[in-house]
């Protein structure tokens, strides 16, 4: 294939990724990572050879943000972009001047290719789609019996579209507010540093321990941690702010699309814990009531109206843009207390059939925050599923609840720790 034009080019943000500069920090860094684990230790200089490479043809990936009177936009960045060893914590704040002024990293560890990704680029999908075509080129470099003159991973690399214009609809719900949640409290650590721990079952066991109790894995994972987070954190007298688990959804699995660009919504499972140990069955059932009423088209059609309205807005539109990040910093400021912690799963990780014997599994991280100090994900390959734990608390309390229960539950685990697997369960 035929690289694209490399003359300077500029796109608008998606309608969700003007949140994202005007609410991040070192706290709230709004980052998370995609990991690859590769059969064979990185070689650096071909990994910077493919992200060469690549990289011109995802220009969801290719741009620098740059402030305009009116709005943020982002231009094409020609700068080389640099791949580096992994040295700190994962998913921390991405200061663009120690990335060449991209908005993601490329980083390796051992047999690790790790992407990091700011998210007003692209949401878990689009990244996980560029961190596979990175890899593919990779292992053609690696292993030249694999080239057969085509680039893997392309398509739908250069769509730009905004799916939240494109799909929205007029709706007549003008507002959405979440009670506000329970958080969950301990020391925390140093600043900068996030602990990570990974759970690592069969993904079929998994699947018929949810058949038996009549449940898919999305809703028996977050009804789980529900329980989990209620048990390890709430007093035994329960609380008057309920437990609230926010789950992403990639919205092009609802309404179609295959931009590059962020294209996720999501629901909370709220839930009041009183006094005594939480009866997971009737957890469960509540779980899967808010599943099957939160997570519908009709449900995200009207959040798609609600929260496009300001780009849509005339008057909004030609409003500074000081004015529209106080607007929406006010308005990030207000919801930021609607949930206890993040559970998104990303689902299974296909790979193109000649690199299948390439890769030994993937990973999902996301970055923990103020209002979320604990954050779960999870991601499927090879019949291993990789639920992490990404948190700022000294403590991973939370993860090790789980890997107590799921073994209780007959599902072997394995848990892994700064990159290594340390114990059975």
């Amino acid at each position: 294939m035929s690289p694209p034009f490399s003359f300077r080019s500029w796109h608008k943000l998606d309608n969700t990724a003007h949140l994202f500069p005007v609410t991040a920090n070192r706290k709230t860094p709004n980052v998370f990572r995609l990991t690859a684990i590769l059969t064979q230790p990185v070689d650096p200089a071909l990994l910077q050879r493919a992200a060469a490479e690549v990289l011109p043809y995802f220009p969801a990936f290719n741009v620098r943000l740059r402030h305009g009177l009116f709005w943020n936009y982002l231009e094409t960045n020609d700068t080389p972009v640099p791949v580096r060893p992994e040295t700190q914590s994962p998913c921390r704040y991405l200061d663009p001047l120690e990335t060449g002024r991209y908005l993601f990293r490329i980083l390796y560890f051992k047999n690790r290719v790790h992407l990091e990704t700011f998210h007003i680029l692209t949401d878990g999908t689009g990244a996980l789609r560029f961190l596979k075509a990175l890899c593919y080129r990779y292992w053609q470099l690696a292993r030249p019996e694999l080239d057969d003159g085509r680039l893997y991973g392309l398509e739908g690399a250069g769509n730009l579209q905004d799916c939240y214009l494109k799909y929205t609809r007029p709706a007549e719900k003008s507002t959405y507010r979440e009670p506000t949640a329970y958080h969950l409290h301990a020391p925390t650590r140093t600043a900068g540093d996030v602990g990570v721990v990974t759970l690592l079952m069969p993904a079929s066991g998994l699947k018929e321990l949810c058949r038996a109790q009549n449940a898919t894995v999305g809703v028996y994972l977050t009804a789980a941690l529900l329980a989990a987070a209620r048990e390890e954190y709430m007093s035994a007298g329960g609380s008057k702010k309920p437990m609230n688990a926010f789950v992403p959804v990639n919205l092009r699995r609802i309404f179609g699309g295959e931009t590059s660009l962020n294209f996720f919504s999501g629901f909370t499972v709220s839930v009041p814990f009183g006094p005594g140990p939480a009866d997971f069955s009737a957890l469960l059932a509540e779980t899967s009531r808010q599943f099957a009423e939160k997570c519908t088209e009709a449900a995200f059609a009207e959040k798609l109206a609600y929260t496009s309205r300001g780009q849509l807005n005339p008057f909004a539109r030609v409003l500074p843009l000081p004015v529209k990040n106080a607007a929406l910093r006010a308005i990030y400021e207000r919801s930021n207390h609607g949930s206890s912690f993040t559970f998104s799963n990303l689902g299974p990780v296909p790979v193109e059939a000649p690199f299948s014997g390439c890769f030994s599994g993937f990973r999902f991280l996301l970055s923990p925050g103020r209002g979320e100090p604990v954050k779960c994900s999870a991601c499927t390959y090879g019949g291993t599923l990789a639920l992490s734990f990404t948190g700022v608390l000294q403590e991973n309390r939370l993860a090790r609840h789980m890997a107590r229960f799921l073994a209780g539950q007959g599902l072997p685990v394995t848990v892994e720790s700064n990159g290594d697997a340390d114990e059975t369960m």
